[in-house]
């Protein structure tokens, strides 16, 4: 199985991370049958320094050891649970800061599968930062070949 996934940004800057089948096995499964793709990222301000873009799992993937308190490099599968799986809301998102995953209802628990290492926290700050601030853009998400 894979252990990293690279997300390349439209506007310049590539993060890799390393996934944790560990923690979250059949979430990091389900994702790696959806890579490569391509999305369109947002920035969240419901959840603080949040970068995210939504996708469509091909299944259902179940909530794995969640938690409301995400981490700077922290990368997450997140879902309306409380949704039939076919309406549901799903996203990616990335955290540039530590933060409670919130948004107008309160608090969402999410699966965290991935994490971006330290060493490139201050790349994911200016990521998020420049989407924040610029808008919206591409982002291309691929699996690093061991």
């Amino acid at each position: 199985m894979p252990s990293k996934i690279m997300f390349g940004f439209e506007r310049g800057g590539e993060l890799v991370a390393e996934l944790m089948p560990d923690i979250a096995p059949k979430t990091v499964e389900s994702l790696l049958q959806m890579l490569p793709l391509e999305a369109t990222v947002y920035h969240s301000r419901w959840s603080g320094r949040e970068i995210n873009f939504p996708l469509k799992s091909r299944g259902k993937i179940p909530r794995e050891k969640q938690t409301t308190q995400t981490n700077t490099g922290d990368v997450i599968y997140w879902k309306e649970w409380e949704m039939p799986d076919s309406e549901a809301a799903e996203a990616i998102a990335i955290y540039y800061g530590a933060e409670i995953s919130r948004d107008h209802r309160g608090q969402l628990p999410v699966n965290v599968f991935a994490r971006i290492p330290a060493s490139q926290w201050k790349k994911i700050e200016e990521i998020g930062l420049r989407i924040w601030q610029q808008g919206i853009e591409k982002v291309a998400v691929s699996v690093i070949e061991s």
